[in-house]
C-alpha cells in the first residue's frame, strides 16, 4: 500500500528531474553563449550558403557555382529558415536563434543519457557524473552554441545509446531516426554509429534489448535500413544539384590528407599497435580545451586529459568490465582510429562525437567501482568506506576539472572573439569588400569564414572547401604548396599569416615581391599581449596578425592580355 502511494511521488519527482536537467544544461549552454559570443569560424562559411539559399540565390557559396561548401545538411538548411523567417533583415538574430535550437538539443541530450543512466545505474553519482560532464564540456558546449553542429550529433548519439541501453518497443525506429539523424547532420555520422553497434555485437551488450546477438542484429538492420530510407532525399538531391553526393569540403580536405600523409608503412603500423596509435593526435584530446597543442596551458591539464583518454581507450579491453561500458570504449577507440587516419590534424570540432562515448565510459566506471565496493559491505567494512570515499572523491574531482576547464575556455574564448574574430577577422573582409574593384575579385587565403561572408567576394580558400579551382591546381601540381598555387591562379588579393608568408618566400622569393605588394597589415599582437592572465594564448597568436597582399597592376594586366 505504502509502495502504491509512493509510487505517483517518484514519477512526478522523475519528471521534475528531467525538467532540472534540461533547464541546467539548456542554461549552461546559453550563459556560455552570451558570455562568449563565439561564433565559430566555419559557421561562416556555412552560414554564406545559408544566406544565398533565403534570398533566392540557391545553396551555394559563390552565386552562380554549384559547390556544396559545406558538410552538414543540418547545419545550413536549418540557419536558411531561420533567415527566411525573420526576413533575411539580421545576421545575428539568425545566429541567436539557431544557438537556442542548439541549446534545446544539447539539453534534451542530457535529458536522454539521464533515462539512460535511471535505467543501468543502480547509484545516483555515475549519473550525476554522466549528465554533469557532459554539461560542462567546454568543446561539447562550445561547439553547440557557436554555430556548428555539434548539438545535433549529441542528440542523435544520446539517442542511439538510449535506444540500445533502455528495452522499448520503439527501439527499431529510435534506432533509424538517430542514424537518419547523424547522416543528415554529417555525413560520417554512420561511423560513430557503426561503432558503437559494432561494440553492442561484439561484447553481446545489447543482450536486454535483442535478447541475443542474433536479435540485436536484426534491430540494428532494421534500424539500418530506415536510416537509409530517411536520408536518400538528401543524398539524391545533392547528387542531382551538385553533380556529385560527396561534399566539396570533404574532396577539397581528402586531397590536402593524401598529400601530406605519410607512407602506406607509417599507416600500417599505426593499424597494428592500435589502440595506442589512436591516442594520437585525436584520443590524448578528448578532454582536453580546443586548440590546447598551440600553447598556454598547464602541463598538468595535458596529464589529466590524456589520463583519461586512455582509460577509456582501454577499459573494453578487460573481460570483467560493464559490458555496455565495454561496447562504448570499442566504440571510442574506432571513432578515434578513424578520425586519426582520415584527418591530418586534431581539429576540435571532431572530438565531441567520441567525447560524449567517453563520458558514458567514465560513468560506467564509476558504477563499476561502487559495484566493487558493495561488494564488500559486511565484509571489509573498514576497506568499503574507503574505497566508496575514494570514488567520490575521484568523481567530485573530475567533475571540479572539467568545470575549471570550461570556465577557462569560456574566457578564452571572449578574448578570441573580440580580438580576433570581431577585431580582425572581420575588419579584414569589410577592408576587401570596400576596397576590391569588382564582386569578381578573387581572394587566396586560409581562413574562410569571415573574411569570406564580410568581404562577398570570390574566395579561392586553402584547401578549396569552396573553391573547386585549388582543387584543381593542386591535383593539376600534384602540391599542395602555398606559392606553386598562388602562381598557378594569380588571385586578385592575398591574405597570409605570417608563417603562410615565410613558407611562400622560401617556396618563390618573387611572389611576395614582384607580383604582389603589401597593401595592409592587420595585428592586434600588443592587445593579446596586454592580457596578463590568457589560458591558451597560443591559438589567439597564430591568428593575431594578416598581412593583406594586391596583385601588381603590370601583373594583372598580363593576365588580362592572356
Amino acid at each position: 500500500m505504502n509502495l502504491l502511494s509512493r509510487f505517483p511521488f517518484a514519477l512526478r519527482l522523475e519528471r521534475k528531474v528531467r525538467w532540472l536537467i534540461f533547464a541546467g544544461v539548456f542554461a549552461v549552454a546559453l550563459a556560455f553563449a552570451a558570455y562568449t559570443q563565439h561564433a565559430w569560424e566555419d559557421y561562416y562559411i556555412t552560414y554564406r550558403v545559408s544566406k544565398n539559399l533565403a534570398t533566392g540565390h540557391g545553396l551555394v557559396y559563390t552565386v552562380g557555382e554549384r559547390v556544396q561548401a559545406f558538410t552538414s545538411p543540418l547545419n545550413v538548411l536549418i540557419p536558411a529558415a531561420l533567415s527566411l523567417l525573420t526576413g533575411n533583415r539580421s545576421d545575428e538574430l539568425v545566429l541567436w536563434l539557431f544557438r537556442l535550437v542548439s541549446c534545446a538539443l544539447l539539453a534534451g541530450a542530457a535529458v536522454l543519457l539521464f533515462d539512460t543512466a535511471r535505467k543501468n545505474f543502480s547509484s545516483r553519482m555515475p549519473a550525476v557524473l554522466l549528465v554533469g560532464m557532459f554539461g560542462l564540456d567546454g568543446k561539447i558546449v562550445d561547439f553547440s552554441i557557436n554555430g556548428q553542429e555539434v548539438a545535433f550529433m549529441m542528440f542523435f548519439l544520446a539517442l542511439a545509446l538510449h535506444a540500445l541501453t533502455v528495452r522499448s518497443g520503439w527501439t527499431v525506429w529510435k534506432l533509424g531516426l538517430a542514424g537518419a539523424g547523424l547522416m543528415w547532420t554529417r555525413p560520417d555520422g554512420f561511423i560513430y554509429l557503426g561503432a558503437v553497434g559494432l561494440g553492442f555485437l561484439l561484447f553481446n551488450a545489447g543482450r536486454p534489448i535483442g535478447q541475443s546477438r542474433l536479435g540485436l542484429l536484426k534491430i540494428l538492420l532494421g534500424a539500418g535500413v530506415l536510416t537509409v530510407v530517411l536520408y536518400l532525399p538528401w543524398f539524391l538531391w545533392a547528387w542531382h544539384y551538385y553533380g556529385s553526393p560527396i561534399p566539396h569540403t570533404i574532396i577539397a580536405k581528402r586531397l590536402l590528407r593524401n598529400a601530406t600523409s605519410g607512407p602506406t608503412r607509417s599507416l600500417l603500423l599505426n593499424l597494428l599497435t592500435s589502440p595506442i596509435g589512436t591516442l594520437r593526435p585525436f584520443a590524448g584530446n578528448t578532454f582536453l580545451p580546443a586548440y590546447y597543442g598551440l600553447g598556454g596551458w598547464p602541463w598538468a591539464v595535458t596529464l589529466y586529459g590524456r589520463g583519461l583518454a586512455c582509460v577509456c581507450v582501454f577499459y573494453w579491453c578487460l573481460p570483467f568490465a560493464r559490458p555496455q561500458a565495454r561496447a562504448v570504449s570499442f566504440a571510442f577507440m574506432l571513432g578515434h582510429l578513424y578520425l586519426s587516419l582520415a584527418v591530418r590534424n586534431p581539429f576540435p570540432w571532431y572530438v565531441p562525437s567520441c567525447a560524449i562515448l567517453g563520458i558514458f565510459v567514465l560513468a560506467h566506471i564509476a558504477q563499476h567501482g561502487l559495484d566493487l565496493a558493495f561488494s564488500l559491505k559486511d565484509k571489509d567494512d573498514r576497506n568499503f568506506h574507503r574505497l566508496l570515499t575514494g570514488i567520490h572523491v575521484l568523481a567530485a574531482m573530475v567533475l571540479s576539472a572539467t568545470l575549471f576547464l570550461m570556465l577557462c575556455s569560456a574566457y578564452q574564448l571572449r578574448i578570441q572573439q573580440r580580438e580576433i574574430e570581431e577585431g580582425l577577422r572581420k575588419q579584414i573582409g569589410l577592408w576587401l569588400r570596400q576596397h576590391a574593384a569588382a564582386p569578381t575579385d578573387t581572394v587566396f587565403l586560409e581562413p574562410l569564414g569571415y573574411i569570406g561572408y564580410f568581404s562577398q567576394l570570390k574566395m579561392l580558400d586553402f584547401p578549396g572547401l569552396s573553391a573547386p579551382e585549388v582543387v584543381a591546381a593542386e591535383k593539376r601540381l600534384r602540391s599542395t604548396s602555398l606559392a606553386k598555387i598562388i602562381l598557378e591562379l594569380r588571385p586578385d588579393w592575398l591574405v597570409l599569416r605570417p608563417g603562410e608568408e615565410d613558407r611562400i618566400q622560401q617556396a618563390a622569393p618573387l611572389v611576395l615581391t614582384e607580383l604582389y605588394s603589401a597593401v595592409k597589415t592587420f595585428d592586434v599582437s600588443d592587445r593579446i599581449s596586454a592580457y596578463h592572465w590568457l589560458p591558451g594564448r597560443g591559438y589567439l597568436a597564430y591568428d593575431e596578425k594578416y598581412s593583406v597582399f594586391k596583385r601588381n597592376p603590370s601583373q594583372a594586366a598580363d593576365q588580362s592580355r592572356h
